[in-house]
């Protein structure tokens, strides 16, 4: 680092492009204007100075959205390891409840960071998401030191990071190990909407897809338990188009995995990026563009996460209040559908209280 402001004016005279990357990192961009003045100074003893620069994102990108088999070996191993953690972690909350003490969100923290380093991972992929109760409609809550009472409901998104690749899990449990009636009927409608999404998770569909078939079933659904009130909202159809499962369901279906949680990769198809349509948002009425959506190909890893969550307000049924559920699994996308590398940690609500009896 101490000789890069000597070596970069030599190695970028003649030379016809700079490539960096764009609006990554603060003061690039002024560090790269100190390397060129010198390149500039010579141009009268006949060096070049570089005329062009380039955003070197786009290249980058694509080649870490394509993993190959060694890639795809170290993220299942990851997703192995992060699958552990949330079995101990599930485990652990059942039988310090059945031991009547105390259990607060960073004990269940505590249980994942042991798992994944005993396992060799080298570091969490990002803070974990321990959520009890009403937490778990914050979506980007951060395990503290809240409690986590018997018969709330617990959000754990979490995942380690193992020779520099990200897993991704969010399992949604029952602090007890028992679901009850309102938890079970919520937590059904998530499992069966990530079931449409796996289904549309394949290789020549869109990434779009699996959102798409998501927000399909969370739509009936919203309406069939009663939290959306067709009176007002009308039928499936209108809950789409005019986006009003948005109360209880505000983010995308999935996101690109890779060296990063949240990979970089366009998510537009780069051979249809003139093709711009323009759509009002129903919800804040702004004039949006867009652009077709990308097409999955096979060695792309998404996660697929569906989610419902319900705060206290008017017209919402008081047996959902404060319900929060995700379930997250990552997918790696082949040719005739996608690879579930996640789980080994169960998703359905008997097994889940299967494992946590034991």
């Amino acid at each position: 680092m101490t000789e890069l402001a000597a070596l970069m004016p030599k190695l970028l005279e003649n030379r016809s492009t700079v490539w960096y990357p764009f609006a990554t990192h603060k003061g690039l961009e002024s560090r790269v204007d100190d390397w060129l003045q010198p390149v500039r100074a010579r141009v009268r003893f006949g060096a070049l100075c570089p005329d062009q620069q380039r955003d070197v994102c786009g290249l980058l990108d694509e080649m870490r959205l394509i993993k190959d088999a060694h890639e795809l070996a170290v993220m299942r191993r990851a997703s192995v390891i992060s699958a552990r953690a949330h079995i101990r972690a599930m485990q652990r909350s059942a039988a310090m409840l059945r031991a009547g003490q105390e259990v607060r969100e960073y004990h269940l923290d505590a249980e994942l960071l042991h798992e994944f380093r005993q396992h060799g991972s080298q570091y969490p992929a990002y803070g974990s998401i321990v959520a009890g109760g009403a937490n778990a409609c914050v979506l980007h809550y951060r395990a503290d030191k809240g409690p986590i009472n018997d018969g709330d409901l617990v959000l754990i998104d979490a995942g380690c990071e193992l020779d520099g690749y990200a897993s991704d899990i969010t399992r949604t449990f029952p602090a007890n190990g028992r679901f009850t009636g309102p938890q079970r009927v919520l937590y059904d409608l998530v499992l069966a909407s990530q079931d449409a999404a796996i289904a549309a998770t394949h290789a020549g569909a869109r990434f779009v897809d699996p959102h798409e078939a998501t927000v399909a079933v969370l739509a009936q659904g919203l309406l069939d338990v009663g939290l959306l009130d067709p009176n007002k909202v009308g039928n499936a159809q209108d809950v789409i188009a005019n986006r009003s499962y948005f109360e209880f369901y505000m983010h995308r279906t999935g996101h690109w995995l890779g060296m990063d949680v949240h990979d970089c990769g366009s998510y537009v198809e780069p051979s249809q990026l003139g093709q711009i349509s323009e759509r009002k948002d129903p919800l804040s009425g702004e004039n949006l563009q867009y652009r077709p959506s990308r097409v999955l190909r096979p060695g792309m890893v998404l996660t697929i996460e569906p989610g419902i969550y319900v705060r206290p307000s008017p017209g919402v049924p008081e047996r959902f209040h404060n319900i929060g559920i995700r379930i997250e699994d990552d997918a790696i996308v082949t040719e005739t559908g996608c690879e579930l590398i996640t789980r080994d940690v169960p998703v359905k609500a008997d097994e889940i209280e299967a494992l946590m009896r034991a």
